[in-house]
């Protein structure tokens, strides 16, 4: 059992947690043109893709240190607990989006079946930006693309981590797995590619996890190795950038390819920032960061919500002062956010884990 310390710590990765979230909800309502007194504050809200690459880091480091902390490490438990999380809000988002462009349109819209199954099947990415894409988010809820990332990212952490027993060894494997798609990628961009490319990111998040369990996260030289690959993909991952730029074609930060390396870039960046904090002992953290450790326990929830009770939302028009107007959009976002993740879910999520319960002695019965 990890000692009340550490665990204590841990509070760092919820606050940026719910600071990653309420950043993104921002980006995405206000304008990134938006003066306030006479400085141009529109322009620190133009990094929500570093947003949700933070969030991939910190997935990474969280799930692997509660996997590595429970008793039950059962395939059968692992999935429940990670399908339940993901989709129990998920299937309430999907409707909601429905909900919400019917209502704008005035009439029942095409439900876009087959658009739903592939993102139930977790096959969406954002299409605007990125080539080859299977499915783009459910009825233009951008945010949900990187959930189909974190899904597969879920799924392949089990056979990887419970077949392979040393960290150094998983990390060694699946950062190479990464730089060679990362360069297939390049050759041909497609969603499969593009997947495991940035599984390095997210497999660095897994192992600050055990070098911080290990008592290593100090170590520069332990740190040597996430570093190496995530450099080592951003070098893969610029070369398209300077083919593109080379034939004349025009590069925006936000799409293809110029997008990929940025984001690699930004990990890499997170990373050496996080150590180079550590070694100051994380000063100023706690008056910059501390207050949104409130929006953690809804951050999920807050993240996928607010593209179609906020950014799509039309319901409130009839406030004409625009700021009152975000602010009742924002009140209502959080008030769904708090209703569905933490009283919905995880009532839903007990009542399917009792019938789980009640079946497996059944089962057990039975045999």
């Amino acid at each position: 059992m990890e000692n009340k310390q550490s665990v204590q710590r841990l509070y760092r990765l919820e606050a940026l947690r719910g600071l990653a979230a309420f950043y993104v909800v921002l980006h995405h309502t206000i304008a990134h043109s938006t003066v306030l007194f006479g400085i141009n504050v529109g322009i620190f809200l133009r990094f929500g893709q570093e947003a949700v690459i933070l969030f991939f880091l910190l997935s990474g480091f969280v799930i692997n240190y509660s996997f590595r902390s429970g008793s039950d490490k059962t395939f059968a438990t692992y999935f429940f607990k990670r399908s339940t999380r993901i989709f129990i809000p998920l299937i309430f988002i999907f409707i909601l989006g429905y909900l919400t462009l019917s209502y704008n349109a005035g009439h029942l819209i095409n439900p876009e079946l087959w658009t739903l199954v592939k993102n139930i099947l977790m096959l969406q990415d954002w299409d605007m930006v990125k080539p080859n894409v299977l499915a783009e988010p459910y009825m233009g809820n951008t945010p949900l693309w990187s959930l189909s990332y974190e899904w597969w990212f879920y799924m392949l952490y089990f056979p990887i981590v419970t077949r392979i027993n040393s960290g150094f060894r998983q990390a060694v494997i699946v950062f190479t797995v990464s730089i060679a798609m990362a360069a297939l990628y390049v050759w041909q961009p497609n969603f499969l590619f593009r997947l495991f490319a940035y599984f390095g990111i997210w497999w660095a998040g897994v192992y600050l996890s055990e070098l911080y369990r290990a008592g290593r996260h100090h170590s520069l030289k332990a740190l040597l190795l996430p570093v190496g690959a995530l450099l080592s993909i951003a070098a893969v991952m610029v070369i398209p950038v300077f083919l593109a730029r080379k034939a004349g074609e025009d590069l925006l930060l936000g799409f293809h390819p110029l997008l990929e390396f940025r984001h690699i870039f930004v990990a890499l960046v997170f990373v050496c920032g996080a150590v180079v904090w550590q070694k100051i002992r994380w000063f100023g953290f706690d008056l910059l960061l501390k207050p949104f450790l409130v929006l953690a326990p809804i951050s999920y929830v807050l993240y996928i919500c607010h593209q179609p009770l906020m950014v799509q939302a039309t319901y409130l028009d009839f406030i004409d002062n625009a700021i009152v107007r975000w602010f009742c959009y924002l009140a209502i976002v959080l008030v769904f956010s708090y209703l569905l993740e933490l009283k919905v879910y995880p009532w839903l999520r007990d009542l399917m884990r009792a019938k789980r319960s009640v079946r497996k002695p059944l089962q057990a019965k039975d045999s």
